[in-house]
């Protein structure tokens, strides 16, 4: 398979990226996963399946890991054995270990308002919570808190009033559409996202439709909080001025912070320990069709980019030597 070679700017040196596709085939990819086990699953976000992608190549023929879910979109595993996918338009959080229809599969909770994203704190662990991306109205999110210790599985709000805007028509199920809808079109992916930056005790969160990027540690916030006083909190916003963002993952080895810009067909690097405008910071990965999520091989080596609007996922190499 032939690859792209791109100049990118990764960590202050200029460095040699090459693109190929990896999976191809796949309807509206939207998000990514490792299990632990070394399986890459994917979400077809419009199809209802979640798909294993680990051996690459066409997808379309493959059986689905899990099917007639309700627009899934974020996969992760817990300790406990669970494979945990949100369902957008379902409002529930499903758990697709056992595979299969999956309307005959466990919910862990029901009657969310337009989930989407995940990040698990403390995994495995005493307190170890869940914590989902919510879609409060037509143009505000927030932040939701789940245990999933032995305590009361009761959704509680954590961060209210977080700005966002319609998605585009087709992300979304067609009788959610507003009037007119075509002048939303051009919105893009403007959900919002969150990252648990590999289990370390905070988690990322993007706000879309502003280019943000904020470090939230939930001990070092109220129980509930808003995003105009996250705004103001000390330390909290790490990176701004960048374009409408999607998904993102903490790499470890490096320390930097890889996020999407859909509209840009961008992949960008953000080092979350030197705050500041990354208006200009030139993308490590670009001209992809409406890329939504990106997640590392697991030796960290490689990453792979979702595109959702062509049902590729991208592999890319080299953006780290």
């Amino acid at each position: 398979m032939l690859k792209e070679v791109q100049e990118a700017k990764v960590g202050g040196r200029t460095r040699r990226v090459y693109v190929r596709p990896f999976a191809w085939g796949l309807k509206n990819p939207s998000h990514m996963e490792w299990t632990p086990d070394g399986r890459l699953l994917v979400s077809e976000h419009t199809a209802g399946t979640v798909r294993d992608i680990s051996k690459g190549g066409d997808a379309s023929e493959a059986k689905p890991l899990a099917y007639n879910l309700q627009g899934p979109a974020a996969i992760r595993p817990t300790e406990d054995g669970k494979v945990l996918v949100v369902e957008t338009w379902g409002g529930a959080i499903a758990d697709i270990a056992g595979g299969g229809d999956a309307t005959k599969l466990p919910k862990l909770t029901e009657n969310l308002k337009g989930p989407y994203t995940l990040a698990v704190l403390n995994p495995g662990k005493k307190g170890e919570t869940l914590f989902v991306s919510e879609s409060s109205s037509s143009f505000m999110t927030q932040i939701t808190r789940l245990s999933l210790g032995d305590h009361e599985r009761e959704p509680k709000a954590f961060i209210l009033d977080i700005p966002a805007r319609h998605g585009e028509p087709g992300l979304t199920p067609p009788e959610s559409w507003p009037d007119k809808w075509e002048k939303y079109a051009a919105a893009g992916c403007v959900k919002n996202w969150i990252d648990d930056a590999a289990g370390r005790g905070f988690f990322y969160l993007a706000v879309g439709s502003l280019g943000q990027i904020f470090r939230i540690n939930p001990d070092e916030l109220p129980e509930k909080i808003t995003y105009s006083e996250l705004v103001a909190h000390p330390n909290a916003l790490v990176a701004w001025g960048l374009h409408r963002l999607g998904g993102m993952r903490f790499h470890p080895s490096s320390g930097l912070l890889f996020a999407v810009q859909p509209e840009m067909g961008e992949v960008i690097a953000v080092d979350p320990a030197q705050p500041g405008n990354y208006h200009f910071q030139p993308p490590v990965v670009r001209g992809l069709r409406m890329p939504t999520c990106v997640r590392f091989s697991q030796d960290s080596e490689k990453m792979y980019v979702c595109s959702s609007a062509d049902g590729v996922v991208w592999e890319v190499e080299g953006f780290l030597t």
